[in-house]
Formats: C-alpha cells, sequence, structure tokens
C-alpha cells in the first residue's frame, strides 16, 4: 500500500476473526485502536439480530480495556427482556497470550418492538433539513501524541467544524464521514456511521487546552437513536459538561434530515504525570 493509499476497510473478516488496518489507531499509542472503529464494529455484530419490525433505541459501548491492533474475535447473544424488548450482548476478545481470549470491548443493545402511532398530541419544532459544510471548512485534525503515524482521526474520517474546532476548547459543532468502509466489501449502514463517529463527541468539545495537564477520557458511550440516519455524513453537536471531578459529554447527531440521536459519554478526569 502506498502513502495515502486506503485499504478496502477498517477490518478485514476472514471468516473466523476480524482483522484491524493502521487507520483504526487512536492517538494516543501505536498498539491501539481509537474508540470509534471497535464501537462501530461492536453495532455491526448487533445488527443482524434485529429483525423486521424491530428498531435497536440504545446501544451501551464499554472499552474493557485497550483494543490493539491485533485480530479480534466476536461473541453475540439476543436475550427477550419482555414481549416487545429484547437485548443483544456482543463482544470483541483479543488474544491474551499464552492461550486463549479475553474480551477487551462489550456492547449492549436494546431491540425494541416498532408500532403504528397516530400523531402525537404535542409536536416539536421541524428540524431544519442542512447539508454537510463545503470543502473549505475541511480541517487538518491534530496529532496530539500520534506524531506521523496513521491513524483513525486523521487519515480515516474527514472532518468539516461549522463551530468550534479540534483545538478550541469549548462546544463544537463537526460534520464527519468516513472516507472507507467499516468492514472491507461490506456496505456500511447508518448505525454503524452513527457509531463509528460518536466517540469523538468529547474530544471536539473538550473543556481543557491541548497544553492543560489535566484532562477528560470517554469511559462509556451510550447512543439512543430517535431515527435511522441516512446518508455518508454525520453531524455531531457537543457540549462537555464538568462535574465533581469527573464529567459529562453530550453530543445530538444527525444527518441532512436533522437530529438522529443523542450521545453521552461519562468522562474520567486525570492529570499528567499522576
Amino acid at each position: 500500500m502506498t502513502a495515502g493509499e486506503l485499504p478496502d476497510g477498517l477490518f478485514a473478516f476472514d471468516g473466523e476473526k476480524y482483522l484491524p488496518s493502521e487507520f483504526t489507531r487512536g492517538p494516543w499509542r501505536p498498539d491501539a485502536q481509537h474508540g470509534g472503529p471497535p464501537s462501530a464494529l461492536l453495532a455491526s455484530l448487533c445488527e443482524p439480530h434485529v429483525a423486521v419490525g424491530e428498531f435497536l433505541s440504545q446501544i451501551h459501548i464499554e472499552l474493557l480495556r485497550p483494543v490493539r491492533l491485533d485480530p479480534l474475535w466476536s461473541a453475540v447473544e439476543r436475550t427477550q427482556v419482555s414481549g416487545r424488548v429484547s437485548r443483544v450482548i456482543a463482544e470483541l476478545h483479543s488474544d491474551r497470550g499464552g492461550g486463549g481470549t479475553e474480551p477487551v470491548a462489550r456492547a449492549t443493545a436494546m431491540v425494541l418492538a416498532e408500532s403504528e402511532l397516530t400523531t402525537p398530541d404535542w409536536v416539536g419544532d421541524a428540524e431544519p433539513a442542512t447539508e454537510p459544510p463545503s470543502p473549505d471548512a475541511a480541517v487538518d485534525p491534530p496529532r496530539w501524541a500520534s506524531g506521523d503515524v496513521t491513524t483513525y482521526h486523521r487519515n480515516a474520517v474527514e472532518h468539516r467544524f461549522t463551530e468550534g474546532s479540534f483545538r478550541t476548547p469549548g462546544p463544537a459543532v463537526d460534520w464527519m464521514r468516513l472516507r472507507l468502509p467499516l468492514i472491507a466489501g461490506q456496505p456500511t449502514t447508518g448505525l454503524q456511521r452513527i457509531a463509528a463517529a460518536a466517540d469523538f463527541g468529547s474530544g471536539i468539545s473538550a473543556v481543557y487546552g491541548a497544553e492543560s495537564p489535566v484532562g477528560l477520557i470517554n469511559a462509556n458511550l451510550t447512543i439512543n437513536r430517535i431515527r435511522a440516519n441516512v446518508g455518508d455524513w454525520v453531524s455531531l453537536d457537543a457540549t462537555t459538561y464538568v462535574g465533581a471531578g469527573t464529567g459529562l459529554g453530550v453530543t445530538k447527531l444527525g444527518d441532512v434530515n436533522g437530529l438522529a440521536a443523542i450521545a453521552t459519554q461519562s468522562l474520567l478526569g486525570y492529570q499528567t504525570g499522576m
């Protein structure tokens, strides 16, 4: 592969395991993935377990330990919670060395039976139709600790900001598009695109500057969906709130038709040198 050439997907699937490309790499350590690719991969594992007439309403993602750039095995189970509510649990496992594997990431999805609903007695203001900003709004994401190596946030994703930026603390609005499929040879669904983008929320709306020794890092990601999103672009309208030593990231996720989902991230405070 020549410099700048994209692989066929963030992951390849050999019929048994998922093989991550270097385009899944995160910004902080060269041997670990960004949170977006495994989140989207977990979403893809849940989707086949959603039947016609059902809707995957929520997906809660936990990164149990750093997800290395190593082969990943999957395990999925669906259970019935009640007559119209089901739960799908998907896990990614990595080789732990010395034989056997260990879970490195887990998703718990809530699947609801759809209903025919009459017009509500209250309807909010219509979401305005919108489009991704022009290519002039494209930005070059910072390298952080990654240096010149290939990373997910810089090389696999296109960013176009309409408010805020990577480098300015505070709320931000970023339109994002994957430059390549999630899994080689397979179409990338709307849910996968949402999951691949949502992990950026607390990063683009960071409340501490890049030079600060203090920061907030997400311990999980929960996406509550209103409807299926459409198109290649996902908009993130993100704000980070600080509490008593922790924080909360809240991101409105949308497309050309407006709001499609809301994501939250529980944020853990850290200080460099501790």
